[in-house]
């Protein structure tokens, strides 16, 4: 999908009070290796997410790195039968490792153009209280932003489980002048 009508359906979805102050930005660098690409949402014209690959695959690989040094994982040996190369535990082992780099990256906050953009394809196709308790923190936050989430069901929301979630409920309550802050 193009991200111009991706971004009008998302956008379509804000509140009333964020409409026109909130905007969803894309940059693909065309010229550079793999086509980096960079995804930020603003409010107010300061942005607060970011998703960009280059930032990704820098920490991605030293989490990876040091998490191979933890775990004192071997390199794949080689051998002619490529079929024994693949299923070696010692591949195994550092895909398994390159995972948790990724969870772990994920889990603090720091994604790649990939993360935010399934997000926003899903996001729409999802009723509010399927994005409102999707494992995707980014799905959790954008909902925070989304019309169908009403002043009382906002009043009664007390937990998040990522501080982007904390940080878009904070900005969702100023503009509908709530006094409720995250716990």
């Amino acid at each position: 999908m193009q991200f111009s009508k991706l971004k009008k359906m998302v956008e379509g979805l804000l509140c009333d009070s964020l409409k026109r102050r909130v905007g969803l930005h894309a940059a693909v660098y065309r010229h550079s290796h793999d086509d980096q690409a960079r995804v930020w949402l603003t409010f107010d014209k300061r942005q607060i997410l970011s998703a960009s690959d280059l930032s990704f695959s820098l920490e991605h690989y030293h989490l990876e790195q040091a998490l191979k040094e933890q775990y004192k994982l071997q390199p794949i040996p080689y051998n002619d039968d490529w079929e024994v190369m693949l299923n070696s535990p010692e591949r195994k082992a550092l895909i398994a490792a390159s995972d948790q780099a990724e969870e772990e990256l994920v889990e603090a906050g720091v994604w790649g153009s990939r993360h935010f953009y399934q997000a926003l394809l899903n996001y729409p196709n999802l009723s509010i209280e399927e994005a409102l308790t999707s494992e995707n923190s980014l799905i959790r936050a954008f909902a925070l932003f989304d019309r169908r989430v009403g002043k009382r069901r906002l009043l009664k929301m007390e937990h998040f489980e990522h501080p982007v979630e904390g940080e878009f409920f904070k900005i969702r309550c100023e503009v509908e002048g709530l006094n409720n802050g995250p716990s």
